[in-house]
């Protein structure tokens, strides 16, 4: 099998063609060629470095494993596809952290977030702000110290002259509240899009 010249010689579509005969090289093209913006999407959404780079080993794991099935015409979009597919599984499995929730409130859009990304992001501030805004006085107050002003447990507790452990309970009922509130819209947003194959 000929070793392929450098990185940037062949289109998407001529690795894939050579991927499906077996080239390893081809492979490896397309994995130093995506894997980074694959790993960006799957950070953005699970805020998790490790799940993340689980998420495109598997998924290159499983171009490799079927690669002489592979019908594909646009690589970015299918893998920004793949990617979407594999995190709303693993957010719908359970897996993820439990600090997942409050990071996702902690989102800021950046400026230069796309405009698919700017409705997503909307989206979710919309429904994590309705969330805490539901939530009984006393939770919401600890979870606003706690996000927002970035105090420890032990000093809501002490600013508010109540115990760690009912700083803990509360944010617990909080985080709860709020994952229950996004999740289905989360899983929603992640699915919507998902118009081309995917493992």
């Amino acid at each position: 099998m000929r070793t392929l010249r450098g990185n940037n010689s062949y289109s998407d579509l001529e690795l894939i063609t050579m991927l499906k005969r077996g080239n390893i090289d081809a492979f490896d093209m397309l994995y130093a060629r995506h894997w980074s913006a694959m790993y960006q999407t799957a950070f953005y959404l699970l805020r998790d470095q490790n799940a993340s780079m689980d998420i495109v080993q598997d998924i290159f794991a499983w171009l490799w494993e079927k690669r002489e099935q592979l019908d594909i015409q646009t690589v970015p979009s299918y893998l920004r596809t793949a990617v979407r597919f594999k995190v709303a599984n693993y957010i719908h499995s359970g897996k993820i952290r439990e600090d997942f929730y409050e990071e996702l409130s902690k989102v800021t859009i950046h400026p230069s977030s796309g405009p698919q990304e700017l409705l997503e992001l909307n989206d979710l501030k919309t429904i994590i702000q309705q969330a805490v805004n539901g939530l009984p006085d006393k939770c919401r107050e600890i979870f606003l110290l706690s996000r927002d002003g970035q105090f420890t447990n032990q000093q809501i507790a002490d600013l508010l002259h109540i115990s760690v452990k009912t700083v803990e309970a509360q944010k617990t009922i909080a985080l709860k509240r709020i994952r229950a509130a996004v999740e289905p819209h989360l899983l929603t947003i992640l699915i919507i899009p998902l118009i081309t194959y995917y493992p």
